[in-house]
């Protein structure tokens, strides 16, 4: 009875709650639910991790103000309690402020329970024998006490505070780095997997899409252990599970960008995805934990770089993250070996050697990418490096019991590894680009023709004949995904090029040099052109190919996100010129006598009208992306004030704007990694070209 008459009354105005009966993705999406766990809606929809009741009405809706702050006090409260305990001092009385006092006892747990809780739990709620108490790991050591020690119930006691905190916009970025990282069990992780329909469709989506997994996994042998995994799901790694949750949460990455936004359903089927894949990336990062990933092991690399490709390259949720997750996983597969060729080992098989240097070269392709995307140092250097290339052969040429590897394939087929390969080559100039664009030291012009020649090298002569788009026949005898890899090999190779002669473009006082290095300059601008102009070409004939009927029409979430950014480093440097031409004075030809050009020359109107096609593309982008939104408003700024008119679509005007010299004006913090010491004018867009057309459409100071 006094445990009653203590416990606090609700207000006699207060309405009563509605108890809510169906699970929470049913009642999101009003169908009827069975009240089962996991309930027949959830079951058959693969969605039985989100199937989930609200315990008390409280649960399912935010907290008021007033009443969050009243339990956060009683929790305080409660805490201070417990540490009065803790230090051997008697509890204060409940009508006076909280003072601690000596005292030579201590009461029981269950009269300071009860004091403070209300009434005791029923035998059923009963805290279980088998609890395993709390390990505390500390930089001064680590201690473990049991679930009745006064330590334990503190721990819990703030771990709850914690849990009260209401975030209603979680942070972006990597799972790995800002995820909740829940602990979870081996039989919670299984539980999670879907029915095996469920995954087998999007098993036959991941695999289809051709994005990552047929240079890091082989075919043969993953289908072995994924008919063995449904025959004894407790046999299998640890690993291996959160192998299969990141292709999964791969899988429904595609499926939402693969939804038709003209369909009925398309909002309750794009929160139907993004729940899975927000499931089941939580629970490929909980089997990492595991399994203890940073001590490395089969299937870890792996995960890693699924995770990674569906936050960094489909997602785009943070460059940074990515720069930072590629650079852990590179010096994770480091530690175990990768950078080192396997021939070095007698005990590698010739399978693992094989697969060893597929994964070696993917990682060391998306250090490079991310690292160029970024603008700072990429982790693996060639000095440390001496692992080979993967042989040009299908994983129906070799397998785990292979003693001797076949001989690889010709060039001139086409295998699913082909575009690793040739890509491959590419990264010996590419590293050198990446460190001369990073040194602190400018480049001289003779590095630069050296490294391009290099590059002009791999690019003729290196590339498999396939994969020329100069060697393409006609593009209705090839399939969509090898049409696309060859636009992916071109515009890296333009994008080299921009990379490499860009510090051209944003030369301060080009009429003070000398002669000989104005000349250098001009063909340095030729050239950054020339290549941006060849990227928009791609741009326009791989939008006109997604649309309805199109041959890439069911690939055009892959040339969305591959091409996007290689398109806006483009832009970018059409911009550039745009805006200020007269300064580059670029001859027609390069052996032509200079003069100074106007806006109005050939060259200058071939950009104008490269950049008004690819604007009317952003335009129809928009509609279903933010970042197309935003380049579409600064291209129309950028062409409005070109050509002294009024832009499209927005209404925005005329716009007195001079890239550099509003460059130079941002604070040094607002650059970012892209500020260059050397140059004070060299703008963060041609390293990260969103930044550009942020300043684009920053308010203009009077």
């Amino acid at each position: 009875m006094t445990d009653n008459a203590q416990r606090p009354r609700p207000p006699p105005n207060r309405r009563r709650d509605k108890v809510q009966l169906s699970c929470d993705p049913c009642r999101q999406r009003k169908l009827k639910c069975d009240r089962q766990h996991p309930c027949g809606a959830c079951t058959r929809r693969g969605l039985t991790n989100s199937c989930n009741y609200a315990t008390t009405p409280s649960a399912a809706t935010p907290v008021a103000p007033r009443t969050s702050t009243s339990l956060h006090g009683r929790l305080a409260e409660l805490e201070s309690l417990v540490v009065t305990l803790m230090k051997g001092q008697s509890l204060p009385d409940p009508h006076t402020p909280i003072s601690p006092r000596p005292t030579n006892s201590l009461p029981s747990a269950d009269v300071v329970f009860s004091n403070t809780l209300g009434p005791k739990k029923s035998s059923d709620e009963a805290e279980s024998p088998a609890d395993p108490g709390t390990l505390n790991l500390r930089n001064s050591g680590t201690s473990y006490v049991q679930s009745v020690h006064w330590e334990a119930i503190l721990t819990q006691i703030r771990g709850l505070k914690d849990d009260l905190v209401i975030d209603s916009k979680p942070p972006l970025g990597s799972h790995l780095f800002y995820g909740p990282n829940r602990h979870a069990t081996r039989y919670e992780i299984l539980t999670a997997v879907p029915p095996r329909p469920a995954v087998d469709r999007l098993m036959a989506l991941h695999f289809d899409s051709y994005i990552v997994t047929p240079y890091i996994i082989h075919g043969r042998k993953f289908l072995r252990e994924y008919e063995n995994f449904w025959k004894d799901p407790s046999a299998a790694l640890i690993a291996w599970v959160g192998l299969l949750f990141s292709m999964l949460y791969i899988a429904a990455l595609l499926q939402i960008f693969t939804i038709d936004l003209t369909d009925g359903r398309a909002e309750s089927l794009k929160v139907e995805c993004l729940s899975m894949k927000d499931v089941f990336r939580e629970k490929a990062v909980q089997c990492l934990h595991l399994a203890r990933y940073t001590t490395g092991g089969p299937y870890i690399l792996e995960t890693l770089i699924m995770i990674l490709t569906g936050e960094c390259i489909l997602l785009k949720d943070s460059a940074t993250d990515g720069w930072l997750l590629i650079s852990m996983i590179l010096h994770l597969a480091m530690r175990m070996g990768y950078h080192r060729d396997p021939c070095h080992f007698p005990g590698i098989t010739p399978f693992e050697t094989e697969m060893r240097r597929r994964i070696w070269t993917t990682l060391l392709q998306l250090d490079l990418s991310l690292s160029l995307e970024m603008g700072l140092p990429r982790s693996a250097t060639d000095k440390h490096i001496d692992t080979k290339q993967p042989s040009n052969l299908r994983d129906c040429d070799f397998d785990e019991d292979t003693t001797e590897m076949p001989p690889p394939r010709p060039e001139t087929e086409w295998t699913p590894i082909l575009p690793l390969i040739a890509r491959g080559r590419l990264i010996t100039a590419l590293g050198l680009i990446c460190e001369v664009n990073t040194d602190i030291h400018p480049p001289s012009h003779e590095e630069v023709t050296k490294i391009d020649a290099l590059l002009g090298d791999v690019h003729k002569h290196a590339i498999p004949p396939v994969l020329r788009w100069e060697t393409m026949p006609h593009p209705i005898t090839d399939s969509p995904n090898l049409v696309v890899q060859r636009v992916s090999v071109e515009t890296t190779y333009y994008k080299s090029r921009i990379l490499l002669y860009r510090r051209a473009l944003t030369s301060s006082q080009p009429a003070l040099r000398q002669s000989r290095e104005r000349d250098r300059d001009r063909e340095s601008v030729r050239i950054c052109l020339e290549s941006a102009l060849k990227i928009l070409s791609f741009q326009e004939m791989l939008h006109e190919e997604s649309q309805p009927f199109g041959r890439l029409c069911q690939l055009r979430w892959k040339v969305t996100h591959i091409f996007n950014q290689d398109v806006l480093l483009a832009t970018s440097v059409l911009c550039l010129y745009l805006q200020d031409v007269d300064k580059f004075e670029l001859p027609e030809t390069p052996g032509q006598n200079l003069s100074s050009l106007s806006s109005s020359s050939p060259r200058a109107e071939e950009v104008r009208q490269q950049l008004t096609i690819s604007h009317k593309i952003w335009l129809q982008m928009s509609t279903a992306s933010a970042e197309a939104g935003k380049v579409a408003k600064a291209l129309g700024i950028v062409l409005g004030n070109a050509e002294e008119s009024p832009s499209v679509e927005d209404g925005v005007g005329s716009v007195d704007y001079d890239f550099l010299t509003d460059f130079d004006t941002v604070p040094l913090h607002d650059f970012g990694v892209g500020f260059n010491n050397q140059n004070q004018y060299f703008p963060s867009g041609l390293y990260s070209p969103l930044t550009y057309f942020d300043n684009v459409l920053e308010p203009r100071l009077p």
